[in-house]
């Protein structure tokens, strides 16, 4: 076994938890910095799309640690239960930032 392929098998387990950590980071930071340094300029358009790669990234991320946890036992199978849950609460806080971005006027007109 490669130490590429090595590392891919013990990192499944943690994809959901650490891919959706950045993932709902970065749909954050772009939002807050989009909002907060050019709230007349951005529509809630780029956003929204940035929230929907993000959300997109995020779930696959929680796929992968539920495959990975279907076929093992003990520590394993914790590991990704649990990332998959954080997966799911990390796409639950992408989702309400594009509700809000899609229902609130921006800079608050």
């Amino acid at each position: 076994m490669t130490r590429a392929r090595a590392f891919a098998e013990a990192f499944m387990p943690w994809a959901g938890l650490v891919i959706g950590l950045i993932a709902a980071g970065f749909v954050h930071q772009f939002g807050s910095e989009g909002t907060f340094d050019h709230c007349g300029t951005l529509a809630p358009v780029p956003a929204v799309i940035v929230a929907v790669v993000g959300l997109v990234v995020t779930l696959a991320g929680g796929v992968l640690s539920w495959r990975s946890g279907r076929t093992s036992d003990g520590p394993r199978r914790v590991i990704s239960t649990v990332s998959v849950g954080m997966a799911l609460l990390f796409a639950f806080a992408i989702i309400l930032p594009v509700i809000a971005a899609s229902l609130i006027p921006s800079c608050f007109q």
